[in-house]
């Protein structure tokens, strides 16, 4: 019998490395799909009997389209993104990441990256690095943005964003369109959750609008980025200095090395233990489901009973 198989769609931020090294070590068949588009997650998961997802809608027509599917596993420390109902209808169990991610120790770091990229070319111009003179933008005004712009304000000349109409908004912040904040920033820093609307929002055109020697920050998802576009501006000097998690670097899909991994100015911060811990725990929920029938995070459900996974025939090769 063929290896199960497990496709990832995102991880929420989350770098999606450590999942797959558990599972390949624990014997299953891993495929990265980095996309939250429906068609591309059905091309890429056929034959998947559990699916880790991040900011992915599961609804019921994915759920039709992936017939073998028996587990879901969100990165979210909620099941909101998933059709709960019709999947434990149709015998699936879900599990959820218990509790959730520190909002705060990610704007941290986000700041952190930010000020470190700026020193790093700075001492490469021989100039002194001084924040007080740039502007910060901040790309999405949840939790982690907002209190990243709490943090920047004393220590950047100026701080803008881009965020939703209505909630609550930082004092002594600019609010800003895309376009607009691009053009406007030395230092962008994206805090957006991955989902189809934002997968690749910041693309070419976004880029090609940065002062050149601009420093992107991203330790959302990878995928709210285009990549290519990335590594033009890189190529090009539109963009200096960019800074994130090492799920940055990942091989593309064809498995071929990314030029990031290695490139003099992507800085790839070393992951939180927390955020370790929480990817592996991804990766524990299918072993746990696969082994014992019942995932270690499962979502409340009423009685009607999953498929236990002694009942899965793997996907042949």
């Amino acid at each position: 019998m063929a290896d199960p198989r497990v496709a990832i769609t995102d991880t929420g931020g989350l770098d999606p490395s450590p999942v797959m090294d558990f599972l390949t070590r624990a014997g299953f068949q891993v495929r990265f799909l980095g996309t939250c588009d429906p068609d591309d997650i059905v091309a890429g998961a056929r034959g998947a009997v559990a699916l880790i997802t991040g900011e992915v809608r599961v609804d019921a027509g994915l759920l039709d389209r992936l017939p073998d599917l028996r587990l879901i596993v969100t990165a979210r420390s909620d099941a909101s993104a998933v059709d709960v109902e019709t999947a434990e209808r149709r015998g699936l169990w879900v599990a959820c990441l218990p509790g959730a991610a520190d909002p705060h120790s990610s704007a941290h770091q986000a700041i952190a990256l930010a000020i470190s990229q700026a020193r790093r070319l700075a001492c490469e111009e021989g100039t002194p690095c001084r924040p007080a003179r740039l502007t910060l933008g901040l790309v999405g005004m949840g939790e982690t943005g907002f209190r990243a712009a709490e943090l920047a304000r004393p220590l950047f000349g100026r701080v803008v964003g881009t965020g939703p109409q209505t909630g609550a908004w930082p004092s002594g912040v600019a609010r800003m369109d895309l376009p607009d904040l691009m053009e406007a920033s030395d230092i962008i820093s994206v805090h957006v959750p991955l989902s189809a609307r934002t997968e690749g929002l910041v693309d070419a055109d976004a880029l090609g609008r940065v002062r050149p020697g601009a420093i992107l920050v991203n330790l959302s998802d990878p995928a709210v980025v285009d990549r290519g576009a990335l590594l033009t501006a890189l190529h090009t000097g539109r963009l200096a200095g960019v800074a994130g998690s090492p799920a940055l670097a990942l091989p593309s899909r064809l498995g071929a090395p990314s030029p990031l991994r290695n490139h003099p100015a992507v800085q790839l911060c070393p992951q939180a233990e927390q955020a370790r811990d929480r990817a592996v725990r991804l990766a524990r929920n299918v072993v746990s489901w696969w082994e014992r029938g019942i995932p270690l995070d499962p979502v409340a459900r009423s009685d009607t009973r999953p498929f236990p996974a002694s009942e899965v025939s793997a996907a042949p090769c």
